[in-house]
C-alpha cells in the first residue's frame, strides 16, 4: 500500500504482561520463525531521537495527531558497524519508514546538529544524493535547517523478533525499556539509564503489509490473553522517564 511517495505498513501495538508473552511466544514458534539477526531472534537496540527545542514531535504524539514524524539514529548491540539515520512517518494506523546507513563520522556530525555533509553531497555528488537510500538524509537536512533538530533522549531496549512471510509480518517483543541519561556517546555500553516502562511488562508490535494472516489474528484475539491495544510510544515513555528519574540512574 502506498500514500503519495510513502510505502505504508499496518502497525498494531499492545501492552503485554510477561505471562502473555510466554503464551504468545510458544504459539508463535509453531508457525513463525525467529529473525536471523541476533541470538535466537534477540538483539539490543539503541535509538537516539532528535527533536526541536519545543519537543514538537513529543507533544504531537501526546496530542494524538494522526499524522506525525520522528527522527532517530539507531544502532544494534552497541556496534558502529551498522548505523542508521531513520525517519518514521505515522499516518493513523499506518507507518512508513525511510532509512539511510551512515558512517561513524556522519553520526557524530548529526549529533552535533551538523548536516553539512549532506549539503556537500547534494552539491558535489548529486547522483549519489538522489539515490533512494539517501532520501532520509536529504529530508533530515531540510528539517534540521528549518527546525534545528537536536538529540533529546536515548531509548534502549531488548527486542525479540518473529517473522511470517505470508503478509510480510514482523511480530516484535520490546522489553527492558530504558531511557539514557545524556545523549553523548551512544556507543557507550555503560551509559547510565533509567527504567521507562512498567516492571514485568513489554510492548508487542505487529507490522504487516496488506493483510494479517487469519492465524495471527486469532492468536491476538485469544481469550486466554489479556492484550491491551494502545498507541505505545517508546520515545514518549523515555522522555517522561528521563525527566522523572533525573539523578536516579541504573546501569
Amino acid at each position: 500500500m502506498r500514500y503519495k511517495t510513502h510505502g505504508l505498513r499496518h502497525e498494531l501495538k499492545y501492552s503485554v504482561s510477561y505471562a502473555d508473552y510466554l503464551e504468545l511466544r510458544s504459539r508463535a514458534m509453531c508457525f513463525m520463525r525467529h529473525d536471523e539477526n541476533g541470538t535466537d531472534g534477540r538483539y539490543f537496540i539503541r535509538s537516539l531521537y532528535l527533536d526541536d527545542i519545543y519537543l514538537a514531535d513529543y507533544h504531537q504524539k501526546n496530542a494524538g495527531l494522526t499524522r506525525r514524524r520522528k527522527y532517530r539514529i539507531r544502532i544494534y548491540d552497541y556496534s558502529p558497524d551498522v548505523i542508521k539515520f531513520e525517519i518514521k512517518d505515522k499516518f493513523d494506523s499506518y507507518i512508513s519508514k525511510k532509512s539511510s546507513v551512515i558512517t561513524r563520522e556522519q553520526c557524530d556530525s548529526i549529533i552535533r546538529g551538523d548536516f553539512g555533509f549532506v549539503g556537500d553531497m547534494m552539491l558535489h555528488d548529486r547522483a549519489c544524493a538522489e539515490l533512494p537510500q539517501n532520501r532520509a538524509l536529504r529530508m533530515g537536512y531540510i528539517d534540521c535547517a528549518c527546525r534545528i533538530l537536536r538529540p533529546q533522549v536515548v531509548v534502549d531496549y531488548d527486542r525479540e523478533v518473529f517473522i511470517c512471510d505470508e503478509g510480510n509480518v514482523r511480530m516484535t517483543f520490546d522489553m527492558n525499556l530504558r531511557a539514557g541519561q545524556g545523549t553523548g556517546d551512544i556507543f557507550d555500553r555503560h551509559l547510565p539509564t533509567v527504567p521507562a516502562y512498567d516492571s514485568g511488562k513489554m510492548i508487542l508490535e505487529v507490522k504487516y503489509d496488506d493483510y494479517l494472516p487469519s492465524f495471527i489474528r486469532r492468536l491476538l484475539r485469544s481469550k486466554k490473553l489479556s492484550l491491551w491495544q494502545s498507541a505505545e510510544s517508546k520515545y514518549s515513555f523515555c522522555c517522561v522517564a528521563q525527566s522523572n528519574y533525573l539523578g536516579k540512574v541504573v546501569y
